[in-house]
Formats: structure tokens, sequence, C-alpha cells
């Protein structure tokens, strides 16, 4: 129970939320999902600062100094930050954006641990995760249209070509664990694979645009999804592939650790190492005086052995996986948008309940 003015605010009426959101595609995924649990949690939705008692912004947080001009409205009320990160640190560049809003969001424990050191309150607000809709006639027209012959095993993963992603190790694994290319592993990229990776024997490409319902389409066609990842800050192809009952084979660490482990999912041994690479430290923000951040490096052979022993039992019998796939949908039902939607609703009481809630901007 709330108390004070943060509580008379919120007894008054409905909550008004100015919920903003990049450009990013995942992010504007994410923040569509958020904002359609918020309106379902009996949250008033605004479009403009002024008329909020909080405003959210779903952004990188390097955008926030933009927001904040682009916004002048949002003087005397509450900032969230919805924020996610992969480095295992900060920039101190991203202390300074992080501190110009009251209360960060982050969608798992991974990123918490993370954030927590730019001094902001930090809660976890997870994804929404509903299971990917998709017809048997529209699995059966992406595997016409990709080749696939009716009855072929199929790894998959979803993917930009960025060193965080990993897609070079995930076909490397494939490669090693499957030589002659019997089973096939289909690459969704946004832009075409390297002409070696595209000629492996079994690779799938499929790049360019694609609409949400072709990517249920591939979870519903796909019996295995495949992450090389080297960090994710949640893993939405990942909480998509559980929730559709797909078996799910990932680096072991991130925030997709937050709904996987060893009885719903196969995740993979990794070791620690540094981010080493200038254009990849550039990107997350880091200036060159900064020691190196760290993420995780897939450990190969066992991600190879793992697609071998997910192919080989499968064969055996189609049946093996089924109370993995059970769990896996059990794991990733915990964050259903009504879950979300009421995590969030709690979340901005309890903030304009907080005195002193407001940092100096």
């Amino acid at each position: 129970m709330v108390s004070g003015e943060g509580a008379a605010r919120v007894d008054a009426g409905p909550v008004s939320v100015c919920y903003r959101v990049g450009r990013y595609r995942s992010h504007r995924r994410a923040g569509a999902e958020a904002r359609a649990a918020l309106a379902a949690a009996g949250v008033r939705l605004v479009a403009e600062p002024e008329a909020a008692d909080v405003v959210v912004l779903h952004d990188e947080p390097w955008s926030y100094p933009t927001w904040l001009r682009a916004l002048p409205g949002i003087a005397g009320r509450p900032v969230v930050g919805y924020a996610v990160w992969e480095p295992d640190r900060l920039p101190a560049q991203m202390l300074r954006w992080l501190g110009m809003v009251d209360e960060i969001w982050t969608a798992s424990r991974f990123c918490r641990d993370i954030l927590a050191s730019a001094g902001r309150p930090v809660r976890i607000v997870p994804h929404v995760v509903a299971p990917p809709e998709a017809s048997a006639n529209e699995a059966a027209a992406l595997a016409h249209r990709l080749g696939l012959a009716p009855g072929r095993f199929v790894f998959y993963l979803v993917a930009r070509l960025e060193p965080r992603k990993n897609v070079e190790a995930a076909i490397a694994a494939f490669a090693s664990a499957f030589p002659d290319g019997e089973p096939a592993l289909v690459v969704k990229t946004p832009t075409p694979l390297p002409p070696a990776l595209a000629a492996v024997p079994g690779v799938v490409s499929w790049h360019g645009p694609a609409r949400d319902a072709e990517i249920a389409a591939l979870h519903r066609l796909g019996d295995c999804c495949v992450s090389a990842h080297r960090a994710e800050g949640w893993g939405l192809c990942l909480s998509d592939a559980m929730a559709a009952g797909t078996i799910v084979v990932a680096t072991g660490y991130g925030g997709n650790m937050d709904y996987m482990d060893d009885g719903c999912a196969l995740p993979v041994p990794f070791t620690g190492v540094p981010i080493a690479d200038v254009q990849t430290r550039e990107r997350f923000r880091f200036a060159p005086h900064e020691p190196p951040a760290s993420w995780a490096e897939v450990d190969t052979g066992a991600l190879a052995d793992t697609l071998r022993e997910v192919r080989r039992r499968f064969r055996d019998d189609p049946r093996a996986f089924e109370a993995l796939r059970r769990h896996g949908r059990e794991s990733v039902a915990r964050f259903s948008p009504e879950a979300v939607g009421a995590t969030m609703r709690a979340a901005i009481a309890e903030l304009l309940a907080r005195p002193g809630a407001l940092s100096a901007r």
C-alpha cells in the first residue's frame, strides 16, 4: 500500500503514462507490447508528457538527452528509462545518460546487476512473451519458399550479422556437427550471409525484411532454435521459440537465463572474454582509454555436440523432447501481458509514492 502525495495522485483516478519508444525494431516490438499491457492494466496512455503522471523512455540510454530536449513538457514529472545492456559493465558516458532519469526499468536480472552501477533505482520489468501464432499452412508455405523438403529436421536462428549475435559460431558448430548438411540450418538475417557461410552444406540463407507472421511461421516450422550469442539482455527470439514449444539451444549466459535452465532448454557452456573489437567497443560507447568490458564466448565444440545430440535423440524418438518443450512453455508463460502489466502498474505506483522521486535534470 502506498501513502503520501504519490498515493493521493494514484488513488485520484487512473494513472497517466506517456510511453515513448525508439525506432530500433526490438524496442518497437517490446515497447508496443508493454504499452498494450499497461492499457490492459488500467493505465491511461497519453501522447504528450504534459498530460502524464510518469514518462517512460523505452530506448537506448544515449538517446535520453535527445528525448529530454524534444519533450519540454517533461519537466516536473518522473522519468523512467527502459534499457537493456549486454557488456558486463557500463562506459563512463552511460553513467551520465542514465543519471538523467529517475528510475531504470530493465528486462532481466543480468541487466539489473549491470545497470545498478548508474546509481538509480533499477526494477526488473520483463518483456511480454506471447506464443507466436502461425498455422500449419503458413509453416508449409514457408518451407516450400525456403526449399525445405517435408520431414527434414530444421535448426534455425534469427539474428543480425554482428559480433554480439555470433552467427558465425552457430554456423561453424552446425558444420562440425553435420558436415553432410543432412538437417537444415535456416539462418534469418537482415542482410545476406557472406558467401563462405551461405555455402556451408545444409545452411539455408533467408535475408531481408520479414513480417512478424513469417517469423511466427519459422518458429512453427523449425524444430530447434539455436543461438551462439555473446550476450543477450533478454533474447526475444529465444523466449518466442520457447513459447512456441520449440527446443532451444543457446549460450548459457545473459538475460535469457532468467527463463532458461536445464529443465526447459539446452544452455551451452562458455568462457568470459574481453570485448576487443574496436568497432564493437565504439558501438557500445566505450572510450579508447577505458578498460575493456567482457561478455561470453560459446564453447563451439559443446554447441556442436548439443546439436548432434538433439538430432540423434529426435531421430530415435520424436517425442524425446516433449517434457523439455512443455517446461519451456511453462517457463515463459510467467511473462504474460497481464503479469507484465501488473508489474508496471505497481512500479509506477511505487515511483509516484517515493519521496524525492524526481532527479535534478
